[in-house]
Formats: structure tokens, C-alpha cells, sequence
């Protein structure tokens, strides 16, 4: 049966091959290591990393595009690597994909020169992980990315944990003091922010979210996202977090999302319409 909707997947996620082999990372203290290859599915799951899978997925769920990602390393070598295959996928599907790049943030200045490189036919902006990356997203040595980042006028993605996982560098309380500091850049906030994004109904807090998009990634938790499109569906865009989401799965989270007791309009706005107005992709 054919969708009613065109739909944007705003979060996917890539590994190379070389990060698709769990054994690679035995003794790592790497954050991804930490939390995505030691699961205990990590071993049936990882494969699921690859573009193929991504491809099949999104055909069986009739989605039309995503915005495709990787992880973060503090390992210089396998963020080039996740990087290189992110870039060849999207050179692969022009049509199908737009990309999020993952900087070494260890040398702010040399990775603020490699954003100003990327081609944007591609790339739609930059992703960061604090939590994976040792860093604090308000941290003032990484001035030089988001400078980069408007220069580019991209998007900049910040991963933002729940309150009910942690109070460090991932919080919600973090991204608002970024939002803050920071009110003119675009930012995709996976995971709706934390649910920060309700506070789009508390006046002194809304202006700081002018610019905030926020990812339905809570595939554990999808009521969140009518809880939050009631307060603003204009600033919500479908995202699935797949391979790496609690189900491992992409039709689960959007099977929730079309059942959800809301609008076709919003819906619709919130599938794909927005998005695909935000990161210009082409109609088909």
C-alpha cells in the first residue's frame, strides 16, 4: 500500500566495515564501545550498520529519504573511516540521502577548515556527541566549529541524553545553555531534546528554541512526540535513530507515529514535509 505522506528517516545511522567487527573494539575504552558494542544484541545487531540494511529498510517501510550519520570515536583513524563511508554513500545516493559530518574535536581550528570543505550537494551539517567525544558542547575551545558551522549555514546536531540518563555533558540543561550562547545556528536535537522541547510553552525559555528541530528517536517512548506536537509540530521531524534504536528497527517507531491520535496535517508535517522543505530535498 502506498503512503499517504512522502517521509524523511532524520536519523540514521552508518558503520564502516571495519567497526561492524565487535572484536576490533575487545579492549576499547572508546563511549561506543562503552554503549552500542557491548549490548548484549550487539553481535546479531552491529551487521545491521551498513548501508545495504539501511537501503532494504527503508524500502520495506516506504521511506523516501534520510539523513545519514555516523558515530563518534575519539580514535582519529575510525572517525576518518566512518566518515569516508558516510561520504561514499552519499556520493552513491545523491537523491536518497543528505549527510551529518563528525569532526575530531580534539583540534577545533584544523576541523573548523574541514567543514568549510565539505560539499554541500551532500551535507546538510555537522553532528556532535559530546558523551562519546569528552567534551561539553559549551565548551569555548570549540568556538571555532560552530563559527565554521554558520559560516556554512549548516545544521548542527547535538546529541541530547534524557534526565533519566544523565546529568553530564549529554543534558538537556547543556543544550539550552548552547541554545542560549549560541541562538542563531540551526540545531537537530535527537531523542526530542530530552523533552526539552516542551518547554516551547514556557515564554522565557521558547525564544531560545527558535531555531531547534527536534528528532522523534524515542522509540521506547513515541507518546513523547504527541506530548511535544502539541506544543510546536513545526519544530519536529521524524527520525528513527535505526540501526540503533532500543528496537532496532525503523518500522516500529513510524507504525507508532501513523497510529498516533493527532492530524493527518501534522502527520504529514512532521513525517516529511518539513524536513523536506528544511534540507531541500527533491519531491519525487
Amino acid at each position: 500500500m502506498k503512503n499517504l505522506y512522502k517521509i524523511v528517516d532524520c536519523e540514521l545511522r552508518l558503520l564502516h566495515t571495519g567497526a561492524r567487527q565487535i572484536k576490533n573494539f575487545k579492549n576499547s575504552k572508546e563511549g561506543v564501545n562503552r554503549d552500542v558494542f557491548s549490548h548484549p544484541k550487539a553481535k546479531k545487531k552491529i551487521p545491521l550498520f551498513n548501508l545495504n540494511s539501511v537501503l532494504s529498510s527503508m524500502k520495506k517501510c516506504k521511506i523516501d529519504y534520510g539523513i545519514i550519520s555516523g558515530l563518534a570515536w575519539i580514535n582519529k583513524d575510525t572517525l576518518r573511516k566512518n566518515n569516508d563511508y558516510v561520504k561514499k554513500c552519499l556520493y552513491q545516493y545523491p537523491n536518497k540521502f543528505k549527510g551529518l559530518y563528525i569532526p575530531d574535536v580534539s583540534n577545533p581550528v584544523k576541523a573548523a577548515k574541514e567543514i568549510m570543505k565539505l560539499d554541500k550537494k551532500i551535507y546538510i551539517g555537522v553532528e556532535i556527541i559530546p558523551k562519546w567525544q569528552n567534551i561539553n558542547i559549551n565548551e569555548k575551545k570549540l568556538d571555532p566549529i560552530f563559527k565554521a558551522i554558520i559560516k556554512k549555514n549548516f545544521f548542527l546536531k547535538i546529541y541530547t541524553a534524557h534526565i533519566t540518563q544523565t546529568l553530564d555533558g549529554d543534558s538537556p540543561y547543556r543544550t539550552l545553555q548552547f541554545l542560549k550562547k549560541y541562538p542563531n545556528i540551526k540545531t537537530l536535537i535527537p531523542h526530542m531534546g530530552g523533552m526539552l522541547c516542551v518547554y516551547g510553552l514556557y515564554k522565557p525559555i521558547k525564544k531560545y528554541l527558535k531555531n531547534a528541530y527536534f528528532i522523534t528517536s524515542v522509540s521506547a517512548s513515541m507518546k513523547m512526540v504527541k506530548f511535544a506536537a502539541e506544543v510546536d509540530h513545526k519544530k519536529i521531524l521524524f527520525g528513527t535513530d535505526y540501526p540503533g534504536n532500543h528496537c532496532f528497527s525503523q518500522i516500529l517507531p513510524l507504525k507508532e507515529m501513523k497510529k498516533m491520535n493527532i492530524s493527518k496535517k501534522i502527520k504529514k508535517d512532521i513525517l516529511g514535509e518539513q524536513a523536506i522543505k528544511l534540507f531541500n530535498f527533491k519531491k519525487l
